[in-house]
């Protein structure tokens, strides 16, 4: 790394989780692209030093069993006036259900002229998010039931280098979980 740079742009993600009366969950989703300098952008013109570039939400509601009951997109600050047109798109996420499979599908929902690459960029994050919610409120590995095919996929036990099904910390803290690894492999 070099000694001496100068600072050019932010993005800053943040994502929250709230408990509902219902039982749901909602997960708000927020994305913002800041300069550190006076930037000459779109519609704007010239906005100065900090003022967001891009400040889009997306928020949804989600039932324990991951689906998507409800959702909204909004463009707050976009480079250009249309930019916020294209969010009432967003709301063909209702019905899906957050798993495998889910970021390649809005992906291909919402690529090019059929999205905003800033608010589908939300989407992962925030499906990362409603698993940490959703597993530490509804779910257990205690209660884990490996029989049952929809819990299977939307364990994180197999979903990362930490929680291999024959790793250390499988055998370590979910010894019940553990698989050996396959000397023949």
């Amino acid at each position: 790394m070099t000694a001496e740079r100068k600072h050019l742009h932010s993005r800053c993600i943040t994502c929250e989780a709230y408990l509902c009366e219902d039982g749901s969950v909602e997960l708000e989703g927020m994305l913002t692209d800041t300069k550190s300098h006076p930037f000459n952008v779109g519609d704007q013109g010239v906005l100065p030093t900090g003022h967001p570039v891009h400040q889009m939400l997306v928020r949804l509601r989600v039932a324990s069993d991951f689906r998507i009951t409800e959702a909204e997109a909004r463009t707050i600050h976009g480079p250009y006036r249309v930019c916020g047109d294209i969010a009432p798109q967003y709301s063909k996420l209702v019905g899906l259900t957050i798993g495998p499979g889910f970021n390649a599908l809005v992906k291909r929902m919402f690529r090019e002229r059929l999205g905003c690459t800033h608010l589908t960029e939300l989407l992962p994050v925030i499906a990362t998010v409603a698993y940490q919610a959703i597993w530490s409120e509804f779910r257990s590995f205690e209660k884990f039931d490996p029989a049952n095919a929809a819990e299977r996929r939307s364990t994180p036990l197999g979903g990362c280098h930490a929680l291999q099904p024959d790793g250390e910390v499988v055998r370590l803290h979910f010894p019940d979980r553990y698989k050996p690894p396959d000397p023949s492999a």
